[in-house]
């Protein structure tokens, strides 16, 4: 698809002062947002190649999962957290070609769920990227070292991802280290000139090391660092923090900004921009961060006109509201040039990849002990 237009539509603009547009357009092409406003578009933008309605929709740039781990999603009704241990076993009767349908089936539900980034951390990553391209996510794939794994298969599956995926749109490439922040693994991130995530830190990191972008993953002290928090860490969330889904049984990043309006009496705006932009920029989507002219299409779109119906919100709270604790019905998800999910389900990846992928998935995981 090159030319889009979607007209008549109500747009969630989340930028440094949030904003509300009723009965408003927007037009991408190539992949990329040229322009947006109230009323009408432009003569110049009346002659897409695809013209949706906006009537009774809202427009918001996509959610960002900024902590995803895929191999322990078939498990997610039975497991609360990240347990690298039961990754291990789970690769003893997995092979790297099995990563792929896993993946496809996780990212599929992600997409449903209205998800257009996310930042995944797990092994066999190469063919998280084809899974990825298949599905038309956006991901940015990290490599975890010191995490109880094997360094050195870490390490290949690195150079791996950078000479196959690093030109690629829409794959982004980083690593991740549990623990403390050593210098061996900075050194790593600063030659292959690619971002550090550290996940579950002890100890407060007190300065940023030269040359390296430094994200942490729930750390236990307080940092004034770029921070993503995700499962029972939400505690220590604040407003300019991002989000992760972790594992948890939804796989949507929406039951995560309930249950952190629930937990922190968190406003719902800024959970919605904590679950959206903060979290795109943190993982490396600066460029779809936001909805503006130039930045590439990372679009949601909700559906209220269809029975029992609503009018759709007339504010930029109550829009937040409705996004955070109603119950939307997402009907499109555009991603760079993709529609890749409308009102018929996911247009990308067809019934026989998922039918293939739940029987690879109930082999691989039938041998798997219990957490």
């Amino acid at each position: 698809m090159v030319k889009i237009l979607i007209e008549g539509v109500s747009l969630v603009l989340l930028r440094e002062r949030a904003e509300f547009v009723k009965q408003g357009y927007i037009y991408i092409e190539n992949g990329v947002i040229r322009s947006f406003g109230t009323g009408r578009a432009p003569e110049e933008y009346q002659y897409p190649e695809l013209l949706l309605s906006g009537s009774g929709r809202l427009l918001l740039k996509g959610f960002a999962s900024g902590f995803t781990v895929l191999t322990l999603y078939p498990l997610r009704y039975k497991v609360d957290f990240v347990d690298w241990f039961l990754v291990k076993e789970i690769l003893k009767s997995m092979r790297r070609s099995d990563m792929y349908y896993v993946a496809a089936l996780s990212l599929a539900e992600l997409v449903s769920s209205g998800v257009t980034e996310a930042l995944v951390t797990d092994v066999y990553l190469d063919e998280v990227a084809r899974a990825a391209r298949d599905v038309g996510i956006n991901v940015t794939l990290a490599p975890p070292l010191n995490c109880g794994l094997n360094d050195e298969h870490q390490l290949q599956e690195l150079k791996l991802l950078l000479s196959r995926w690093r030109q690629v749109e829409g794959v982004r490439i980083a690593v991740a280290v549990c623990g403390e922040l050593e210098e061996r693994y900075v050194s790593i991130a600063r030659e292959f000139r690619i971002p550090l995530y550290v996940i579950n830190p002890e100890k407060e990191i007190e300065e940023i090391p030269d040359g390296v972008d430094v994200v942490l993953v729930n750390p236990r002290v307080a940092s004034r660092l770029k921070t993503i928090y995700f499962g029972n860490m939400l505690s220590s969330w604040r407003e300019d923090c991002g989000l992760g889904i972790g594992v948890r049984a939804s796989y949507s990043i929406r039951e995560v900004l309930k249950e952190l309006i629930w937990m922190k009496k968190a406003d719902p705006l800024g959970a919605l921009i904590a679950g959206t932009r903060i979290t795109s920029e943190f993982i490396a989507y600066e460029d779809s961060s936001l909805i503006r002219e130039g930045a590439r299409s990372s679009i949601v779109i909700f559906n209220l006109s269809e029975p029992p119906g609503w009018p759709p919100p007339d504010s930029i709270d109550s829009a937040a509201k409705a996004i955070t604790e109603g119950n939307l019905r997402i009907e499109t998800v555009i991603i760079g040039d993709d529609i890749v999910l409308d009102r018929e389900g996911l247009l990308t990846v067809g019934y026989e990849i998922f039918k293939k992928a739940i029987k690879k998935v109930e082999e691989v995981y039938s041998t798997t002990p219990p957490p």
